[in-house]
């Protein structure tokens, strides 16, 4: 590992060294109005009524959004004005982002990315009471989120057209875990300041990884206006939150930002005697000695603690269907209050380093090491058949898992001309390492349990058998280039990654073995071509193919074959729509999204590789500020996720599981600016899901939608000594309906999230 790393590392100075040849050369010169990123992240500034006037320079309002070029003197830091134009990976003022750097590693106009991006603003996150990053993605369409719904806690099993997401923070992967998510890494949305999902395979940029896409996480930094603010929370479930969010310059200078956030509370889950206590703190500090250069430190720690029904399976019958005329009540828990136990500790620290040379290269170094630990015992349910009364049967499990990701990308930014071409490249060289270890142990002295009149307090044994017991590695080293050539109207963006990975396996058996080794080397060249036309109007149709892959380390449950690296393409076209003046984003995609070698769970969480998957859709979200006190975001996706081949061939025309073929929402919230009731907000929200399958296809579950509400209150409207305090009431699943979020088979199914009261009081200053 040392010197994989110090050879990524070594790279940064490689690549300066190639773009200071390009400009020495004298064949780079800057664009009119290219994007250069910048040096500082600014608090969104307040809202304000725009103009219908059309810009002069089509700064971010524009397809061809750009910003004016640095003065050839920079001023010092302390005389830089705040600025107005939103940076791709800053904060966004309401819910309409223009901007994305998860598209393209550039600050590129969202219109101009020949994929769909949606992003999920700090404003609508915290309008719509989101607490979890899945939360947040309840109203975009074609991702599937909480398909666990009251029993899950892991953002990772977030889908995105039909395939497990992959998890960034602020560019770099996050820990993915095993098959169960237990390791893998879980952020709050307090400490963020946008959610962007970039759909369909991105390896072309990214290297490894799912080909329905990523979710990328951009982080709150240190800020050159000072930022302060505390937050209460309480609800059902016995929810009791408090956060904080501080900020601002060290010094008079502003050379030394800072920027802390931190939560701590503890709330319950639908089902009895649950509990969860957590906390979580991520400092940041950036210096900017010159206005070129920027360097920013960053870390966290998290932890959470209790007992939680992860396991709480429950069988079809019961559940979607009556058992002797009854249903199974949605707050049973099926554990051992006195073992069930869940622990998890989650740690990060990183920098990114950013230098301009000048108006043509911008240089930058993304570093961070993660880890992520999680510890589960529980009377699990979903394995055997209930008994002939209907009791189900229990087996105690004990997992354990730890995960550890070191991540690095250097990257070089260069924007310049060469004829009538204006191009803006990124090229760079990343390096990603994944350490799991992973012990999956039971005990086969089962445990009854009448869903309808629960006794606990049986004797467990204490599980001693390993079902998985293993560890495995993957160093993966990935050299990227991606051009963005602009002719009139026409961008064209072409890019290429080739990739080299190795992954080992060590399967230790039931350890009182010698581990079983097997080693894959992997290389695959992955990529994306698209072409866009920006109209003049805002509007820009686009068309892009783009391929990815994903090393599967493991050995298939059934066939005994070491998997084989799973490969994906995708063809997609689509039109944005961006008009000048407004706050305005509408999108539509068409898209035919092929997977090979794709890895599948059974009911014994025995992972097996099947053939090829086929998803075909449409999707399409409108984003927009009617009037500046009204919002208004509505959404729809159409899938067709279809096994196409398989081993088995009795699978083939299978419906892939828990993907709805429909899914439709739509969200709107006002404030009343003026009147009796000035600072009063209203909001509220439905979201439809259509009827999904299990695995096997044998189970249908149902459709269903909720309805969202709230209602806030800005207290400075009225009183102005009460500048900066806010209160709102925040109700998920409003008429607390009763459903099914999916079943993995006839004994795996779970109910989804009832009811849930959040209140919120905040106050910023």
């Amino acid at each position: 590992m040392q010197s994989k790393f110090v050879w990524a590392l070594s790279t940064t100075a490689l690549v300066a060294i190639g773009a200071s040849a390009v400009v020495t050369a004298g064949h780079a010169q800057t664009a009119p109005g290219t994007v250069l990123p910048g040096v500082t992240v600014d608090a969104p500034a307040p809202r304000r009524a725009v103009t219908t006037a059309r810009p002069r320079s089509r700064d971010a309002q524009g397809p061809r959004s750009t910003a004016n070029r640095r003065p050839a003197t920079p001023p010092a830091p302390a005389a830089v004005p705040a600025p107005t134009l939103e940076r791709a990976d800053g904060p966004v003022s309401g819910n309409v982002a223009t901007r994305s750097a998860t598209g393209s590693k550039t600050n590129a106009a969202i219109i101009e990315i020949p994929q769909t991006v949606n992003v999920v603003t700090a404003d609508q996150m915290r309008s719509q009471g989101a607490l979890s990053v899945s939360e947040a993605l309840r109203y975009t369409p074609g991702v599937t989120v909480e398909p666990y719904g009251a029993s899950g806690v892991y953002d990772v099993f977030t889908l995105i057209r039909g395939f497990r997401a992959d998890l960034y923070l602020d560019g770099l992967k996050l820990p993915k875990g095993v098959v169960d998510g237990l390791s893998s890494s879980v952020v709050d949305p307090w400490m963020l300041e946008r959610v962007e999902v970039l759909k369909g395979p991105a390896s072309g940029l990214y290297g490894a990884g799912s080909p329905g896409g990523i979710i990328n996480m951009v982080s709150k930094q240190p800020t050159t206006e000072p930022i302060r603010e505390v937050e209460l929370q309480g609800g059902n479930f016995g929810r009791v939150q408090g956060a904080f969010d501080l900020g601002g310059p060290i010094d008079a200078q502003k050379e030394f930002l800072y920027r802390v956030t931190g939560v701590v509370g503890r709330a319950d889950a639908q089902t009895d005697f649950t509990n969860n206590e957590y906390y979580w703190v991520a400092p940041s500090l950036t210096w900017r000695p010159s206005m070129d250069t920027k360097f920013t430190i960053s870390g966290g720690y998290k932890h959470d603690e209790g007992v939680w029904s992860f396991f709480n399976y429950l069988p079809a019958q019961g559940t979607i269907t009556p058992i002797n005329g009854r249903k199974i009540s949605t707050d049973l828990f099926t554990g051992e209050p006195s073992f069930d136990r869940r622990r998890s500790d989650q740690g990060w620290i990183g920098y990114n380093v950013e230098h301009r040379l000048n108006d043509t290269v911008t240089l930058t170094q993304n570093l961070r090491f993660n880890s992520s630990e999680s510890q589960i015992r529980a009377a699990a349910t979903g394995r055997f058949p209930p008994d002939m009364d209907g009791s189900l049967t229990r087996l105690p499990i004990d997992v354990a898992s730890n995960t550890t990701t070191f991540a690095i990308d250097n990257r070089a930014n260069l924007n310049f001309t060469t004829g009538p071409l204006q191009h803006d490249v990124a090229v760079g060289i990343d390096y990603l390492r994944e350490d799991i270890d992973y012990k999956f142990k039971a005990s086969f002295d089962t445990l009854p349990l009448n869903p309808f009149a629960p006794v606990y307090g049986l004797p467990v044994s204490t599980p001693d058998m390993f079902v998985q017991n293993f560890a495995s590695t993957l160093d993966q080293v990935g050299i990227y280039a991606q051009d963005r050539i602009r002719l009139g109207g026409w961008l064209l963006t072409l890019g290429g990654r080739f990739d080299s990975a190795t992954s080992q396996m060590r399967d230790r058996g039931d350890g009182t073995t010698d581990p079983v080794r097997t080693t894959q080397n992997d290389t695959a060249f992955t990529g994306r071509a698209g072409l866009t036309y920006l109209f003049d109007n805002g509007v820009a149709p686009y068309v892009s193919y783009s391929t990815s892959f994903q090393p599967e380390s493991g050995i298939d449950g059934v066939t005994g074959v070491a998997f084989r690296p799973s490969t994906g393409q995708q063809i997609e076209g689509g039109i944005k729509y961006q008009p000048f003046g407004t706050k305005t984003m509408l999108t539509a995609a068409v898209f035919d999204l092929t997977q090979q070698n794709r890895l599948t769970t059974d009911t014994s969480f025995l992972q097996r590789q099947i053939g090829e998957v086929n998803v075909r859709g449409a999707e399409f979200e409108a984003k927009t500020e009617i009037a500046k006190n009204l919002d208004l975001i509505a959404s729809y996706a159409y899938l067709e996720p279809y096994i196409t081949q398989s081993a088995n061939p009795a699978e083939v025309g299978f419906r892939l599981s828990t993907i709805p073929t429909h899914q439709a929402a739509i969200w709107t919230n006002y404030l009343f600016d003026g009147g009796a009731l000035a600072g009063l907000s209203l909001g509220g929200g439905v979201r439809y899901n259509g009827n999904t399958t299990d695995t096997a296809n044998v189970v249908p579950v149902p459709s269903y939608a909720l309805v969202d509400a709230r209602i806030g209150y800005d207290f400075g409207y009225r009183t102005p000594q009460l500048k900066g305090v806010r209160l709102a009431l925040n109700v998920s699943n409003l008429f607390d309906k009763t459903y099914v979020s999916q079943c993995d088979g006839e004994l795996m199914c779970t109910y989804g999230s009832r009811r849930r009261l959040l209140a919120t009081l905040s106050y910023r200053w």
